[in-house]
């Protein structure tokens, strides 16, 4: 195996083991918002016995979206560094692997398109709804669920593609 093959399932392997962790804090961030709620500590429950249950649950799901919102904004720079790195090595490689090629090209896309178009689009609107009451669901509720599942779905197939390159390379090995 090639040193350039070695960085190449490297480059893909980080890839997708940052994908499946974004995948893991997303979908804790706000159950957590609820867990602390549900059982605080001593200190924080003083903390926020001001607040209403509402006005705590609100701030901290808030502050919830914020890192999410900073992380997925990194996720997006760190996917388009390894892309577009993943993609120069498949491109370069002595012997041309179209499929590689091919596979590396769709998942880079997805990047660019996830980081530039998908999500912007899924922040802005979020901050128009962090503060709406949640019943009934606001209208902008419905555009902002499409957004996520249509970022949910491209981001799973990128994390697919990945998947079949990187058991194409090492069994191809």
């Amino acid at each position: 195996m090639t040193r350039t093959s070695l960085i190449s399932i490297a480059l893909l392997s980080a890839w997708l083991a940052i994908t499946l962790c974004m995948w893991f804090v997303a979908t804790r961030s706000f159950r957590n918002v609820d867990r602390v709620l549900s059982r605080p500590s001593g200190q924080f429950e003083q903390m926020v016995q001001t607040l209403s249950q509402d006005r705590a649950r609100a701030s901290l799901r808030f502050v919830a979206s914020e890192l999410n919102r900073t992380l997925f904004r990194a996720y997006g720079f760190a996917q388009i560094a390894l892309g577009a790195l993943l993609f120069i090595l498949v491109w370069r490689a002595t012997t041309r692997d179209t499929t590689a090629l091919a596979l590396a090209g769709v998942m880079l896309a997805l990047a660019l398109v996830l980081t530039f178009v998908i999500q912007p689009q899924i922040v802005a609107l979020g901050r128009t709804l962090d503060f709406l009451p949640r019943t009934p669901a606001p209208p902008q509720m419905s555009r902002f669920w499409m957004l996520h599942g249509a970022f949910t779905g491209l981001d799973g197939a990128k994390l697919l593609a990945g998947a079949v390159l990187l058991v194409r390379w090492v069994v191809k090995r």
